[in-house]
């Protein structure tokens, strides 16, 4: 299996609610998101399920990435919201390690933890450092068992735009 890992895209300071699950996109936010996804596109990501942290945010980056590579399928994973407990999170996959492409679309520090627990078999060994629209594709290959594998490539929002431009 091919894991993505994404952060989502620049959003707004706080929400008119003041609910920190509530905030949306900017409009700067979603514009380079696009043209991040275009650069995922470039380079032929191809994606079977895309599960978003329930926050308006992360739901609304999932979308531009969906759109962007087809019309992906997504849905919300509760484990995934801010401040998500990784060993929760990586069990909450097990019903989707049949399938070969699934991208994660979180938070930061969160994701950079599931990284490392991917990678070394601990969260806090070697956190990614995500920044806003930032993607890492971690290989697992095998299809039970510990969810372990190694990082196959970690792009910044600037690389993927550039991608995209060229």
């Amino acid at each position: 299996m091919d894991l993505y890992l994404i952060r989502h895209a620049i959003a707004e300071e706080s929400a008119p609610s003041g609910h920190d699950a509530d905030r949306a996109l900017t409009a700067d936010g979603k514009a380079k998101m696009r043209r991040c996804a275009d650069g995922l596109r470039v380079i032929e990501v191809r994606l079977d399920l895309i599960l978003t942290s329930p926050y308006r945010r992360a739901a609304e980056t999932a979308e531009i990435v969906a759109a962007a590579l087809g019309g992906v399928e997504t849905h919300v994973l509760e484990e995934l919201a801010a401040g998500c407990d990784v060993p929760a999170l990586l069990a909450a996959l097990r019903p989707y390690r049949h399938l070969d492409c699934v991208a994660l679309v979180g938070h930061q520090p969160d994701l950079g933890h599931v990284a490392s627990q991917v990678m070394s078999g601990s969260p806090s060994t070697t956190p990614l450092p995500f920044k806003k629209g930032g993607v890492a594709c971690l290989e697992i290959p095998a299809p039970r068992g510990p969810l372990r594998g190694e990082l196959e490539w970690f792009m910044t929002p600037k690389q993927l735009r550039a991608l995209r431009e060229s």
